[in-house]
């Protein structure tokens, strides 16, 4: 099996100017080097739609730009747009069949109250909202083929705004069929991810309205399946290393590890899904995305290396380094996608 394309959004200075890419690394190729292609924005998180490989959906964090980008023609087919009282909050996914795409964004004039447009997927008019039942959405993941999508809502401020909860919401219907709320008000609910089973692990970033916020701690939450959501505590160690923004993460199914980043940190913190007990981390500058290669052998960081952001890659099995990276990736952003791309 093939170990695919690694994407991730970048920005990067050229003659004084901020210019922004989708970068993408052939992660099978002899000698691996980025490709980029243009964009007008920032690209945040992707949405992949499951019709088509190689037809993704990229949408900024906190802003208007979003776009449908060909990675087969290796260029943007056209942007999305959303009204000007609203903001795309960085995530999107395409229904099961394709026919949908589904967006979070949040409506700036009613104090960043939740919504989840619904585009017709290949006009892009839009077609309805759905409630995300709480403020500032920002992550999503489709479930129960494709029946219910899973939203995490970062909340409002900290002085009397909407708590940060992890909805689960039926699309057909809009009706919140769960809800989990974090044991400490100070985190946000950022980035999420779901085992195969079903266990849910949510990392978080200091919680708006906290005093000098890349001082304050991120953290990491676990619910495994059908128990309550634990925050970890311990070692001390490593939890007062988390500073700032808990900002990627991926989960090794085969050993139930959640693998996160903490940039501020210089950390790379991995925790057993099931008891929330610390496993192992890895010293880096400034890590960023995380994901695994198709195959699963290879765990992917970008991460700070000098003047800019390489890609270094590390076996699963036992975190250590392969003795594979690429610099530069241009992988500046928040996350990192391993796809199959192969004609």
């Amino acid at each position: 099996m093939k170990k695919g394309f690694v994407l991730g959004g970048g920005s990067y200075l050229s003659e004084g100017k901020q210019l922004f890419v989708l970068a993408l690394i052939d992660l099978d190729a002899q000698s691996p080097s980025a490709e980029t292609i243009p964009l007008s924005f920032m690209g945040h998180g992707f949405a992949f739609d499951p019709t088509c490989r190689f037809r993704v959906a990229l949408f900024e964090k906190k802003g208007p730009g979003a776009a449908v980008v060909d990675l087969r023609e290796r260029r943007v087919v056209r942007p999305i747009e959303t009204p000007p009282n609203r903001r795309f909050y960085g995530h999107g996914a395409y229904s099961q069949d394709g026919a949908l795409l589904y967006a979070t964004e949040s409506v700036v004039s009613d104090g960043f109250a939740g919504i989840l447009s619904v585009r017709d997927a290949v006009t892009l008019r839009e077609l309805g909202v759905i409630p995300t039942h709480g403020a500032s959405p920002h992550d999503c993941l489709l479930i129960e083929e494709g029946k219910t999508l899973v939203v995490s809502n970062g909340g409002g401020p900290l002085d009397g705004g909407e708590l940060p909860c992890v909805c689960y919401v039926e699309l057909a219907s809009g009706k919140l069929l769960d809800k989990v709320v974090l044991d400490s008000p100070l985190h946000n609910t950022g980035h999420i991810a779901l085992s195969q089973r079903g266990d849910l692990a949510i990392i978080s970033a200091p919680r708006d309205g906290l005093p000098n916020p890349n001082e304050q701690l991120g953290a990491v939450s676990l619910r495994p399946i059908q128990s309550d959501v634990t925050t970890v505590k311990r070692p001390a160690s490593v939890v007062q290393r988390m500073r700032g923004e808990t900002l990627s993460l991926t989960i090794l199914e085969r050993s139930q590890i959640v693998v996160t980043t903490n940039p501020f940190g210089n950390l790379v913190s991995m925790w057993h899904l099931t008891d929330a007990t610390f496993v192992g981390k890895l010293e880096l500058q400034g890590p960023r995305g995380v994901c695994q290669s198709l195959d699963a052998e290879w765990l992917l960081v970008s991460h700070v290396l000098g003047q800019s952001v390489a890609l270094t890659a590390y076996q699963t099995a036992n975190r250590k380094p392969v003795g594979w990276m690429v610099n530069p990736s241009y992988m500046s952003g928040s996350h990192i996608v391993c796809h199959d791309l192969s004609m």
